[in-house]
């Protein structure tokens, strides 16, 4: 029986099973959570992109600041669906093996900190090219600092956890969750004051002050285990909990906004351009709504190819993030190599590339999948049925 979309009994989460796994009625990956973080991808590819379109064809306005928030949503909408990845996948696995899941984290969070690394290498190599004189620690440590690094961190942070958030991931994953929102949130701003270009600032940067500050962000990730077991477990027994989910987020919208109200937000203008750093908490329950708001509405409607497209560019996001990370490195040193090729015709071949380059990801992606489908379902050394390993990023 071939791999793909399964419709549970009653209005609840479609989930793809392996085959064979139907009659055990235990899902095996959720879908409309691949295509909710493909929209997070495009979110991010708008954040990246989208200034440098919008300037070129001078949108100004509304329907620019729209778009912009649009982009900022992406990196917290990523944090909490990492949060509720591991309530789905890793905490049922960490109640019973919890070493092997530690080893499995530990592994992929040194995967991640070397795509960092790579991430960061054109500025790393641009750092050397334009210093005169002998480059200082901070300055190419502070190069090396990007959203890849917090998942580095908080990866590795959850595999030495895994054990203790597993026993209880509701009660475990909101009480360490809001402690680490808490020493953020307080640290981030005077109590732990700019100490200079220093080591102590770096890790300042890195843990309370920077756009990717790791206390705030993980806590708002643990903060989602529970929601994430929630999730598995009414998909599982093929309980209705779509209206709860959209509820939820409407909710967290409306709260959040609230109190980004007394903060001091005015505009829309205002939810695009400002409270990215330190993070804060009342921004992320606000992405976060938005979130399950996508969500809900992915899978109430999967969308035919296009929800095809966007499950497989959210199952290969690490992949699509290494590829977005060099066009704008290639656009610049295009125009140094090649300064009489018209403007044009460069960011058609970079963006074009980088499009192609999803292109045959996403089309690898769904052959891998069909394969598995013929295949039948993998085992584990255990002898059990292994989940389909969401991504983590």
């Amino acid at each position: 029986m071939p791999i793909g979309p399964q419709t549970l009994p009653g209005p609840s989460f479609r989930a793809m099973r392996e085959p064979g796994e139907a009659a055990a009625g235990r899902p095996i990956r959720i879908t409309a959570l691949d295509r909710t973080r493909g929209f997070a991808v495009i979110c991010m590819v708008l954040a990246h992109f989208g200034p440098g379109i919008y300037d070129r064809v001078g949108l100004q306005g509304t329907p620019r600041h729209v778009l912009d928030l649009t982009g900022r949503l992406a990196t917290p909408m990523f944090v909490l669906i990492f949060g509720i990845t591991l309530g789905i996948v890793y905490m049922p696995r960490a109640a019973r093996d919890p070493a092997a899941v530690r080893r499995a984290l530990v592994r992929r969070a040194g995967l991640v900190l070397l795509c960092s690394l790579v991430v960061v290498a054109p500025a790393t190599i641009a750092l050397f090219v334009e210093t005169s004189q002998r480059v200082r620690a901070f300055d190419l440590l502070l190069r090396q600092y990007s959203v890849l690094t917090f998942y580095a961190v908080a990866i590795f942070a959850t595999g030495l956890a895994c054990s203790a958030l597993a026993r209880d991931p509701w009660r475990t994953g909101l009480v360490a969750g809001a402690t680490l929102v808490f020493a953020g949130s307080f640290l981030g701003y005077d109590a732990w004051p700019q100490g200079g270009e220093t080591e102590w600032e770096l890790l300042r940067l890195l843990f309370v002050s920077g756009k990717y500050g790791v206390f705030t962000l993980l806590g708002s990730a643990w903060l989602m285990l529970g929601l994430g077991v929630m999730i598995r477990r009414r998909v599982t027994a093929g309980e209705p909990f779509r209206q709860d989910l959209a509820i939820i987020a409407l909710s967290a919208i409306l709260i959040a906004l609230s109190v980004g109200r007394v903060v001091g937000w005015r505009s829309i203008a205002d939810l695009a351009q400002r409270y990215d750093a330190p993070p804060q908490l009342w921004f992320l329950v606000m992405a976060g709504g938005a979130m399950l708001i996508a969500l809900a509405v992915l899978d109430a409607y999967p969308l035919g190819l296009a929800g095809l497209v966007l499950e497989h560019v959210g199952r290969n996001p690490l992949t699509i993030y290494l590829g977005h990370a060099f066009v704008l490195p290639a656009i610049a040193l295009a125009r140094q190599l090649a300064p009489d090729v018209p403007e044009l015709v460069i960011l058609g071949a970079c963006v074009g590339g980088f499009l192609l380059f999803c292109a045959i990801t996403v089309h690898r992606s769904i052959r891998k999948v069909a394969r598995a489908g013929a295949a039948g379902p993998k085992k584990n050394p255990a002898g059990t049925i292994a989940p389909a390993g969401l991504s983590l990023s």
